[in-house]
């Protein structure tokens, strides 16, 4: 009996190191064990540095930036993708990406802004968005008086639209840092371009759509140039290319195939332009009034045209020979 016992005990013994013994070898449960791998602690860690914490949290979020289009006294939107971190909103990254200017590459976009400015803050407040910018906004751009009084009023809607675009702010305000001391002053309506309104000051600003190059403004523009014969003009805003792939001709026979139509003195839009759920598409209507060679007048009324989005909205080629009747 006391050997049986004792066999017990022994038996007991054993099966109580035997999870010791098993964690010398490999890792258990409920305790640290060595690395079988050769590598030391350093290796299973991953140093962030200061300078990169912005990068490590950020996200992509995608923002329209308004620039001019060419010569034109309209703004064009330009899509383009910001790392938001905790350290820049996304309206300071856009504003700063306008003073930057478009990418080379974008040839037919136009810097509004001089790129010396500096952002100097960007402060919310009760309804609106204050921007601060260095007295480097008000340099010249141009020596042509009226051109740069243009120039600044596109510059100052390119930050208003661009802004209230985002979506967090419906008006925005815009100073300027005269003396570099971090403060900013109102800027007045002959500072901004609006020469017309003299030194009142200006309030923070809505959203202006008429500033911007809509498919109306295309199809106008258009007609427009036909009626001056501006071909030059015309040809900017004619698509390359149809829906079908057709493509639009050369200069010189487009003035051929023109001079040969009937000529258009009035045309009325008639209603906005329904664009397509990607916003790749759009279809305008317009009344148009002619005279022929002879004198007679007749009038197409509500004539479907069809626009494309290349780099800005374009008036399609087919849709511009049927704006023609047949005589």
């Amino acid at each position: 009996m006391r050997k049986f016992h004792k066999r017990i005990c022994c038996l007991a013994l054993v099966l109580a190191l035997m999870p010791m013994a098993a964690g010398c070898s490999g890792p258990f449960f409920g305790g640290l064990a060595e690395r079988e791998d050769g590598l030391g602690d350093d290796a299973y860690t991953e140093d962030i540095l200061p300078e990169s914490l912005d990068d490590a949290y950020a996200g992509k979020i995608t923002a329209t930036l308004y620039y001019r289009y060419l010569t034109e006294a309209v703004l064009t939107g330009v899509e383009r993708e910001f790392s938001v971190t905790a350290e820049k909103t996304l309206e300071e990254l856009a504003v700063q990406a306008l003073i930057d200017g478009p990418p080379e590459t974008q040839y037919q976009f136009g810097a509004l802004i001089d790129q010396d400015t500096r952002l100097v803050s960007v402060k919310a407040q009760s309804g609106y968005l204050s921007i601060t910018l260095s007295s480097e906004f008000l340099e010249p751009m141009d020596e042509d008086i009226d051109r740069e009084a243009l120039r600044r009023r596109l510059a100052v809607q390119s930050i208003v639209n661009t802004v209230t675009a985002i979506g967090n702010y419906s008006r925005v305000l815009i100073l300027i840092d005269q003396n570099g001391t971090g403060n900013g002053e109102r800027l007045t309506y002959a500072q901004a371009g609006w020469e017309e309104y003299g030194d009142r000051t200006m309030e923070p600003m809505a959203r202006d759509t008429s500033a911007i190059l809509t498919p109306e403004y295309v199809l106008g523009t258009v007609l427009d140039a036909i009626v001056e014969k501006d071909y030059e003009r015309l040809e900017l805003f004619l698509a390359q290319r149809d829906y079908d792939g057709k493509v639009c001709p050369p200069r010189a026979d487009l003035i051929e195939a023109l001079g040969a139509k009937a000529s258009i003195v009035s045309f009325a839009l008639a209603g906005a332009a329904n664009v397509s759920g990607d916003g790749t598409r759009a279809v305008a209507s317009v009344d148009i009034t002619y005279i022929d060679a002879n004198g007679h007048t007749s009038v197409l009324e509500d004539l479907p045209i069809r626009m494309m989005r290349e780099d800005v909205w374009k008036v399609s080629f087919p849709s511009l020979e049927t704006m023609f009747p047949d005589y």
